[in-house]
């Protein structure tokens, strides 16, 4: 089964160990996927992951493990 949750650690303000116990460690990959603040100035000061093609963000991490975990509920 491909990556559901794909995060850039350079771009995202985010690793892979602070999703833990969210997502299973085989459902994540590291690399760019074309986010960068640089091109996006609205994730500026936000944490995000790409979760089924999709950007999701939040204010913390904390925050953003939940919604993670809310999106690959659905």
């Amino acid at each position: 089964m491909a990556a559901q949750v794909r995060l850039c650690k350079k771009c995202s303000g985010i690793k892979a160990k602070d999703l833990k116990g969210a997502v299973g460690k085989e459902d994540v990959r590291c690399g760019c996927f074309g986010a960068c603040r640089k091109k996006h100035p609205e994730l500026k000061g936000r944490v995000y992951v790409r979760v089924r093609g999709g950007i999701v963000s939040a204010g913390s991490k904390k925050k953003l493990r939940r919604s993670v975990a809310e999106a690959l509920a659905e």
